[in-house]
């Protein structure tokens, strides 16, 4: 009997996720770019970027919760300053703004992303001369990325926020490094609801700050629509010594921890 249910289970989890799928086909996807443009950049020329910006995503994903994506700036004769990610569909669309402290030609990020419904994903580059490039791309997803998961212990929650997991590989013909941080932290983003029906207080990293040997490598600002237990992998190149990584989240809770590097 316990198996039969176990299959019956199965077989209506996949008719949902059926039907989530094709519903989210069916809807369009969430273009606010003309809204967007003028409240963050009025008066600002954004020109096509798809030569220096290049973005890999899922088209559908399946996960709204939790979308791998990768963002690479890639055009060597121009130096990158900052970088915006934006979500058209989320209730807060602009995702992270990425700061780049030393002359930046290249840059390679992955991270995870939430997604409320079918949106385009855009990321604009900002040079050191303050030109404007962008590219972008359409992600389909079932829905419910900022809103739909359900809320933890708190005490527990709190209790391990903050923790870190840091993992390093090395190239030894190029110098190049690259880094995976993991941060233990719920980026609870305001639409959640509890059980009793209310909607939980946002609580989320908003800013992370990354040094080697007291040297900026990179400061960021973020917003909820970064993916719960947050991580990050990246390069960059320097030779053996300490990355010390800060992140501060929106109660204004600072977690930091050092790690050698190698």
């Amino acid at each position: 009997m316990r198996c039969e249910c176990n299959t019956l289970t199965k077989v209506l989890a996949a008719i949902l996720l059926g039907l989530l799928i094709n519903i989210s086909q069916a809807a369009p996807i969430i273009d606010n770019w003309p809204i967007m443009q003028s409240a963050f950049f009025a008066n600002r020329v954004v020109e096509e970027g798809v030569n220096q910006i290049i973005i890999t995503a899922p088209v559908q994903a399946e996960d709204a919760a939790l979308v791998p994506v990768t963002f690479e700036l890639v055009d060597d004769n121009l130096q990158y300053k900052w970088m915006y990610v934006f979500i058209d569909a989320n209730p807060i669309p602009l995702t992270a703004t990425l700061h780049f402290p030393s002359n930046t030609h290249h840059f390679k990020l992955s991270t995870r992303v939430r997604l409320e419904s079918n949106s385009i994903l855009r990321v604009i580059a900002e040079t050191r001369s303050g030109q404007l490039l962008m590219a972008s791309v359409a992600i389909k997803t079932a829905g419910g990325g900022c809103g739909g998961g359900g809320l933890s212990d708190e005490s527990a929650l709190r209790a391990s926020a903050g923790k870190m997991k840091f993992k390093q590989t090395a190239d030894a013909m190029t110098g190049i490094k690259t880094v995976a941080l993991n941060i233990k932290h719920p980026m609870r983003t305001g639409f959640e609801r509890t059980a009793m029906g209310y909607y939980a207080k946002a609580w989320f990293i908003n800013r992370l700050d990354l040094s080697v040997d007291n040297k900026p490598i990179l400061n960021a600002d973020l917003g909820p629509g970064i993916s719960a237990d947050p991580y990050f992998q990246f390069d960059f190149t320097t030779e053996t010594g300490y990355i010390n990584i800060e992140a501060k989240d929106n109660e204004g809770k600072l977690y930091q921890q050092t790690f050698a590097l190698n």
